[in-house]
């Protein structure tokens, strides 16, 4: 029955407040991203990367700065900068929502984290991308770890499943693009994602892209490479890496279990290709400083960047290779990082669970990525030179 009331609310709202723009095509949003150290609730400080975008919604209110985020599939915004106010197009729910986010230590933004309070149905405008009636929440409560700057809410672009049980009431609810494709603004529920590179100082060079309904051919070099999401997890964006290699040193051919993740900069390489750097590769160790936000990552001594491989991963029948130059931490970012010493080549390599990968920022820098929600699919491409 609740299910049936809010098809009938979302068809009423749809006829009196369709977006301008039905025609199908593609929409390209444009974000800013910036390095952001955080504090654990342990008093451990890490770095994040903080994915930014404006969203339009309630009484003609405006947060400009919300995470975007390819984890989770909830979209919420928060009341310390803006206060959510309904507005014409607003309809209480009678519902309460609860976007948690699960402690899995991958060193990104949201780990650990929740946001509770009231769920309405609104319309929502992300750049020119709008939907009629899309389930946002009114946060009223927000526990995530202490994060440099202001953040207005989340945006949450992954699996559906990813907001299993997060309203009252509801098992699932469809996320921003899939409404965006039932609605008929978009072809399909398909988005495309293209990081631009962090420069030396942590910020962005240029703006970063989410283009809702197809891929922004002129991101890209050659054809896009699609590879099935791995069946059983259809609360995130996994999939196979059938090889990974570093140097002569480093091989593996075993299939690993990888995710995207753009909340952190880090990749997190599985745990027996990060024992077997550190076992093999000379000069490898680890960072102990504990008050760095990059302990624990590996670290390179009585060597030079020139000297060091790429880092390499094939992904369906494509090859994607990090050079050291993406994963390398400048050293004009040492400081802000709270690295100490010199003479030592610092990188944002860090652990993983056996077989399993996490992707952050520095690999998905180099490559254009794309999620196609309807077939359950994760597309990679090289990107424009």
């Amino acid at each position: 029955m609740i299910s049936a009331t809010v098809a009938l609310l979302c068809l009423c709202r749809l006829a009196q407040t369709s977006p301008t723009n039905l025609t199908g095509g593609l929409l390209k949003v444009p974000f800013n991203t910036t390095l952001s150290l955080f504090q654990s609730s342990t008093t451990i400080t890490t770095v994040g990367v903080k994915a930014v975008m404006s969203i339009r919604a309630g009484l003609s209110q405006t947060w400009k700065n919300v995470l975007i985020d390819t984890g989770s599939a909830f979209l919420w915004v928060e009341g310390d900068n803006e206060q959510y106010i309904p507005g014409p197009f607003s309809h209480d729910m009678n519902a309460e929502f609860t976007a948690g986010y699960g402690t899995t230590n991958t060193g990104g933004i949201f780990d650990g984290g929740a946001a509770t309070g009231n769920a309405y149905m609104d319309l929502v405008t992300v750049g020119e991308a709008v939907v009629a009636s899309q389930i946002i929440g009114a946060a009223t409560s927000i526990h995530f770890n202490a994060i440099e700057g202001d953040i207005d809410g989340v945006l949450g672009l992954g699996p559906r499943d990813s907001n299993q049980g997060q309203v009252s009431g509801y098992n699932t609810t469809p996320t921003f693009v899939e409404n965006l494709a039932s609605e008929g603004t978009i072809e399909k529920a398909l988005f495309g994602l293209y990081i631009d590179p962090l420069g030396e100082n942590g910020g962005s060079q240029g703006l970063g892209e989410l283009s809702f309904g197809g891929i922004d051919q002129a991101r890209i070099s050659g054809e896009m490479t699609w590879v099935p999401q791995v069946a059983g997890y259809t609360d995130r964006y996994v999939f196979n890496v059938s090889t990974l290699t570093f140097g002569d040193n480093v091989v593996s051919n075993d299939t690993i279990l990888a995710t995207t993740d753009s909340s952190t900069p880090l990749i997190r390489i599985p745990e027996q290709q990060w024992f077997a750097i550190l076992s093999n590769v000379p000069g490898a160790s680890t960072y102990a400083d504990p008050s760095s936000a990059l302990r624990f990552c590996i670290i390179f001594k009585n060597t030079t960047a020139a000297a060091l491989p790429d880092l390499v991963l094939g992904i369906g029948n494509m090859t994607v290779t990090i050079p050291p130059s993406s994963y390398i931490v400048p050293e004009s970012l040492y400081s802000f990082l709270n690295i100490t010493d010199s003479g030592v080549i610092h990188t944002w390599f860090y652990s993983a669970a056996r077989s399993q990968a996490v992707l952050g920022e520095k690999f998905l820098e180099n490559v254009y990525s794309a999620y196609d929600l309807e077939n359950n699919l994760v597309g990679l491409a090289n990107l424009a030179v």
